[in-house]
């Protein structure tokens, strides 16, 4: 059987002196020279929606992780890290942070060691926990951004946020007036969504290019996930960051083993001297593979495509405003004795693009905080959400340093 969800493509505009906002997770913690710096981070927000869900439980026709996300209606506690960084020398360096959403526990969102490789220009291998590298503009976007709901490309095709576990080589340019910024060339060991508990390890690469008022990052990645889980819809599963393990149980879970294919593109637009920054930001994902449960299986292939379109023009240097519009659409196919069965407990039909706008006005006025009235809307067929609400974001970057 064939079910279809439609495209994405999504713009974000941003200033100069505000681009920061979108890019803090991004920051490398370790100090450039030898001693030590610890961060914070803070963001709080009082929202009110239409919708007793809210953000929404799920949306149909798409695979995705099928868990719920924590809820966001009211006031909540959206973010809130405690982070370290440690240079012993020239070549030697850690860091570490800790993260915290809402009333889950806290959890360790980085914990590497980086070392400066001895060999012609700059080479830095890091092993250990960090998000995979997939340019500031996708990887920045969601947490402490200028918006309160991660963009539905993130939501979908990465559970939010991409956090792993491995080894990463970047090689950061001496020049910067060449065309190729950055490099990173990954594997990790996929253990999170699009991954799942048991498969090999995932590679993953993503390059940096800079030209006057533009830069382009592309990245890629494949995980080939087995026994990776997803809710039925008829199950109402609760929030949690993990992936369920069909090796474990099959019970109330559709199991997905095979392939996934992830891809996406950022492109940012900054004139100098300019009050106005655009960004066009893209990801697809291509899975391959079966799919699986108590009431059969099917041969699937499916194809989620999304983005989001951004634009920040800044009013004063005080205020800016910000909008983002979001689309997603996927397209997948089922054939196997149990196709019609599985798609209906997979959620995959009926199948309806997701489409979301966003209004945000910030007050930036004081180094660190942001403090936003945001409003937004979101649809899918006859289903349509919206909120309205405040929030403050504080992220005092150089909260202690030292040096020896």
């Amino acid at each position: 059987m064939l079910t279809r969800l439609a495209c994405a493509a999504t713009l974000s505009c941003a200033a100069a002196s505000s681009s920061t906002w979108a890019h803090d997770v991004t920051a490398d913690p370790i100090p450039g020279l030898p001693g030590w710096r610890m961060g914070a981070g803070l963001a709080l927000s009082g929202l009110h929606a239409s919708e007793t869900i809210w953000p929404a439980a799920r949306y149909q026709g798409v695979l995705g992780n099928g868990v719920t996300p924590a809820s966001r209606r009211g006031g909540t506690l959206e973010h809130a890290t405690l982070d370290a960084g440690l240079r012993l020398n020239d070549w030697l360096g850690a860091t570490a942070t800790l993260g915290k959403h809402g009333s889950d526990r806290a959890h360790f969102e980085a914990a590497r060691l980086e070392t400066r490789l001895p060999v012609e220009g700059d080479w830095r291998l890091s092993l250990g926990r960090d998000r995979v590298p997939m340019g500031d503009g996708v990887t920045g976007a969601g947490h402490f951004d200028r918006f309160a709901l991660p963009p539905l490309a993130k939501r979908v095709m990465l559970g939010d946020d991409w956090i792993e576990d491995g080894a990463n080589l970047r090689w950061l340019a001496g020049n910067p007036d060449g065309l190729v910024q950055v490099a990173n060339l990954g594997v990790w060991r996929a253990r999170t969504f699009p991954g799942a508990a048991s498969g090999p390890a995932a590679p993953a690469a993503h390059v940096q290019l800079d030209w006057p008022d533009w830069r382009l990052d592309l990245f890629a990645a494949q995980a080939r996930p087995q026994g990776r889980g997803t809710p039925v819809v008829s199950s109402n599963a609760v929030h949690s960051h993990s992936v369920p393990d069909c090796a474990r149980d099959l019970t109330n879970l559709v199991c997905f083993d095979g392939r996934s294919r992830l891809g996406g593109f950022n492109l940012t637009w900054a004139p100098h001297g300019s009050t106005v920054q655009l960004r066009l930001a893209a990801l697809l994902q291509q899975e391959h593979g079966r799919l699986a449960s108590t009431v059969g299986w099917a041969d699937y292939r499916g194809q989620t495509q999304a983005g989001w379109l951004e634009g920040i023009w800044r009013a004063t240097p005080d205020w800016e405003l910000a909008s983002r519009l979001e689309r997603l659409s996927t397209r997948q196919r089922l054939e196997g004795p149990g196709a019609t069965d599985v798609a209906a407990a997979a959620g995959l039909v009926p199948n309806e693009p997701v489409s979301r706008a966003a209004l945000a006005l910030a007050w930036t006025g004081q180094t660190d905080l942001r403090l936003s009235l945001e409003a937004g809307q979101e649809q899918q067929a006859d289903l349509r959400g919206r909120w309205i609400g405040l929030r403050m974001v504080w992220m005092p970057q150089g909260w202690l340093t030292g040096g020896w």
